[in-house]
């Protein structure tokens, strides 16, 4: 069972050690709104989420991170995804977390 993990909230809350917490083999990261923020490239919390991606798939939605001018912002690792990429992420999962 592979789940889609999503972080709605601000790096300092404690949603995305939650849901790394929760992560097992074949799960994937989806940062939405203010959650973007935590991965403002060479930010302690982008330093945290690189070793999350090194074994699991991290993606970001790109209206919000256009939304907060965050898009020449991020690190190479993060794969940016319009809408339909958030809807074909969901399907390609058994479920979908939300951690907010």
């Amino acid at each position: 069972m592979a789940y889609l993990h999503t972080i709605n909230k601000s790096p300092e809350h404690p949603a995305l050690t939650q849901a790394t917490v929760a992560l097992n083999t074949g799960d994937t990261l989806l940062f939405i709104e203010d959650g973007v923020n935590a991965l403002i490239a060479g930010s302690l919390n982008a330093k945290a989420v690189k070793d999350i991606a090194d074994t699991y798939p991290v993606y970001c939605l790109k209206a919000d991170v256009q939304a907060r001018g965050l898009m020449n912002r991020l690190p190479n690792w993060v794969t940016v995804v319009d809408f339909d990429g958030f809807v074909a992420l969901t399907e390609q999962h058994t479920k979908t977390l939300s951690w907010f």
